[in-house]
């Protein structure tokens, strides 16, 4: 309109979809265009309502927002952001702008503006950090290499070189490093350090953060003992912008196996300089990296993660092809002792086929069934022609089916030689079901299997049984579709989306998902009973599913943490894999009862994991916690370690 001023106003965007915000408006409006930033398309409003407030009202309205986070948030995450009951008469406007970013769904912007927002320092931060650094016992020294090959350009060492000089830690040295032989890298890692002495290898051209070294040093400080301290990274886009964050998860040596999820962000504990084993003929300046962090995990000390974007990387010409990871993995596997046949998967991934032991153990597969015999046909017609595994039996548990034909197929089942039919004639009871039928299995390893599965891939009971008998493994988690070869099931994270939620759900079969993570194994929180490998002697041990608290949702996921806390990893492998029609034989839960019982469910896990659903070591807290969908947080749950203010 002519002589219409243009005012920008910044509001968020609940995780339901909602804007319910209080603005300040110099002059009367006369319209109003929503811009959703990052969204493909225009959006669209289904109703809006406009409304003038008195500053009365208005101020009352900012009180009840953030009296409302105070009082549902936990207390520890107000703290960490600024916001305590003195901030409501001290600022109050700051206050409701991180009350709105506590409800807001995820940041809607740039990675670049998210960064700025988050992690760009402050002089009062420099000083905070010079205070934090004059409390500590010791202060400790990183020798950092700085890694040039014949693409590397004088400018990529100086980018390098000028973010050391900005840093706030100052308590390092940088020396060149040009050649890229195995015997040169040999004796980079075999020199004599002194005390508190920690090592970095840095390709030239990456770039680092002004805190990056104050931030690890910080973390040698709190855990001296570690072998590696890692942290994220992002990239430098073409146009000079930081883009496309790699937010990883805690120490997953299973990841690590399969591709080098850490990177090159990382700084390594000089003393533990003379126990690695000399570099081979295989390892150069392209995986150098990789060979070194399975070396030092090899060590059995803490692999600690700082999660901040501390690395800006450049990417690389050529990345690093499946043949060095390959030859990376092979030579690590073969040190620790674990026989298994390693294959490329890709641009630096792998795959493990790891051995099984002979004999092979026997595995019970439990499927639980009611009716629904179309289904129930299919899954164990499947899983009788296509595994390749032997031996294992099939307990079917015929929880109270009555059509006739599906009580037919039950006794002809009777007649096969590794399958019997028991009965449940009891209320349905998921766990219970469970509980009952593995106490009366024959085999040294159990694998629940719902019904409404369907094999796929023939090695997918061997590849589970391997990777549980690779060592330190509780259980293993399945790759699961959907009919229409969507992803239903690529692990389980604790706390996103409210209580536990699958991740990569919905992509595509042969899609990599984020950072990779959807295509290759690695360690998570908990994985889905649908398809769930364990042993029977720690299924007994830990009490099995609870049949008590948790009769139908989230049994599972219970069941995987209580084997984490025993010191046992939970694992998921993209290589065994099934297709997962999803709760066909007992359906949705639409009726009252059967959403008063899942509330209680949801009640019990939040109480009985609150610890973790504030943290999955495997998903990490700069992403969203709303929905388990790998965006960055409107409000991150990171700690800054020279304040007590959330990033």
């Amino acid at each position: 309109m002519d002589g219409a001023r243009t005012q920008y106003l910044k509001v968020l965007i609940s995780s339901k979809g909602r804007i319910q915000e209080l603005v300040k408006t110099d002059a009367a409006v006369r319209a109003i265009h929503l811009i959703v930033d990052g969204a493909e398309q225009p959006a669209r409003m289904e109703f809006l309502q406009y409304r003038r407030l008195s500053f009365a009202v208005y101020r009352l309205r900012q009180l009840w927002r953030v009296g409302c986070t105070l009082y549902k948030q936990p207390w520890h995450r107000c703290i960490r952001a600024g916001l305590t009951p003195a901030t409501l008469f001290s600022d109050i406007d700051y206050a409701y702008d991180v009350a709105c970013r506590f409800r807001a769904n995820v940041f809607r912007g740039g990675y670049s503006g998210w960064y700025q927002d988050f992690y760009a320092i402050t002089p009062t931060d420099r000083a905070l950090m010079s205070r934090r650094a004059a409390s500590w016992q010791f202060s400790p020294r990183f020798n950092i290499f700085l890694s040039a090959n014949r693409q590397t350009t004088q400018t990529d060492i100086d980018a390098t070189r000028t973010s050391l000089a900005a840093q706030t830690y100052q308590r390092f040295d940088v020396e060149l490093v040009t050649g890229d032989s195995a015997e040169e890298w040999s004796r980079l890692m075999s020199t004599t350090v002194e005390q508190n002495e920690w090592r970095l290898v840095i390709r030239a051209g990456v770039t680092l953060s002004e805190q990056a070294l104050f931030c690890l040093a910080d973390a040698v400080v709190k855990t001296p003992d570690a072998a590696v301290i890692y942290a994220d990274h992002d990239v430098v886009g073409a146009d000079g912008q930081l883009c496309d964050p790699v937010f990883k998860p805690d120490w997953s040596p299973e990841l690590l196996r399969s591709t080098n999820y850490i990177g090159e962000a990382f700084v390594w504990n000089g003393r533990y300089a003379h126990r690695l084993p000399e570099f081979g003929a295989d390892v150069n300046s392209a995986n150098v990296a990789h060979a070194l962090l399975l070396r030092l995990s090899e060590l059995g000390s803490p692999m600690v993660h700082v999660p901040a974007p501390l690395w800006h990387i450049t990417p690389r010409e050529e990345p690093v092809d499946g043949v060095e990871t390959v030859s990376a993995v092979t030579a690590h596997l073969r040190r620790v002792g674990i026989s298994a046949e390693v294959e490329g998967a890709g641009p630096g991934r792998c795959r493990v086929r790891y051995a099984i032991a002979e004999p092979a153990p026997l595995v019970s597969i439990v499927i639980p069934t009611r009716d629904q015999l179309g289904h129930l046909r299919r899954c164990i017609t499947s899983v009788l022609e296509k595994t390749r595994y032997g031996p294992y039996e099939i307990l079917v548990v015929d929880n109270q089916s009555v059509e006739p034909e599906t009580l037919d197929y039950l006794r002809s089942l009777q007649q096969v030689a590794n399958v019997r039919v028991l009965a449940f004639d009891e209320p349905f009871n998921y766990s219970r079901i469970n509980n009952v039928a593995i106490a009366q299995a024959k085999g040294e390893l159990v694998c629940l299997l719902n019904n409404d599965t369907e094999v796929i891939s023939p090695e997918w009971l061997g590849e589970m049984v391997g990777v549980l008998s690779s060592g330190n493994v509780g259980a293993v988690g399945a790759k699961l579709l959907y009919g229409d070869d969507t992803v239903q099931h690529a692990g389980d994270t604790v706390g996103p989306g409210g209580c536990a939620n699958h991740l990569h759900n919905g992509i595509g079969r042969n899609e990599p998902g984020y950072c990779g993570r959807a295509l290759v194994a690695q360690d998570l929180s908990a994985v889905t009973a649908a398809c769930l490998l364990t042993g029977k002697s720690l299924y007994q041990r830990v009490g099995g599913l609870n049949e008590h608290s948790l009769k139908i949702a989230f049994n599972d996921v219970d069941y995987c943490l209580r084997i984490r806390d025993t010191g046992l990893r939970i694992v998921w492998t993209p290589h065994a894999l099934l297709y997962h029609h999803e709760s066909i034989s007992r359906g949705k839960d639409e009726s009252p009862p059967q959403r008063k019982r899942f509330r209680s469910e949801v009640r019990y896990m939040r109480n009985r994991w609150r610890h973790i659903m504030y943290h999955d070591p495997f998903y990490n807290p700069n992403l969203n916690y709303l929905q388990a969908d790998f965006l960055p947080a409107a409000m991150p749950n990171v700690f800054r370690p020279w304040a007590a203010r959330i990033l």
